[in-house]
């Protein structure tokens, strides 16, 4: 698989994630009159829920066989590196790299 392939596979994925994440976020705005920062921090409770999850399932005496191991100071410093980097706003001149604001 080339370069371009693993890097269209992740936007997609991460596209996919994005908007899934965000329909839920507004839902539960709406259903529960919580505020965004609120939310938020419900979703970051919940990204660290599933972190634990998913290390537990790739540990002890019959990890998933995929062949990853948690490592939680380091995947704890990835995540929070990731999640600053995601919330500056990044100008680029490339349309192509340009996130879709809308629908016309």
């Amino acid at each position: 698989m080339s370069q371009i392939d693993v890097e269209n596979r992740r936007a997609e994925a991460e596209a996919h994630i994005r908007a899934t994440v965000m329909n839920e976020i507004c839902e539960v705005m709406h259903r529960a009159g919580l505020p965004p920062m609120a939310v938020l921090r419900l979703a970051a409770r919940s990204i660290g829920t599933i972190y634990r999850e998913m290390a537990e399932a790739h540990s002890g005496i019959d990890p998933c066989p995929c062949g990853w191991r948690p490592s939680p100071a380091t995947d704890m410093e990835v995540l929070k590196s990731a999640l600053a980097t995601a919330c500056h706003r990044r100008r680029t001149d490339d349309l192509r790299l340009m996130q879709i604001a809308g629908r016309a």
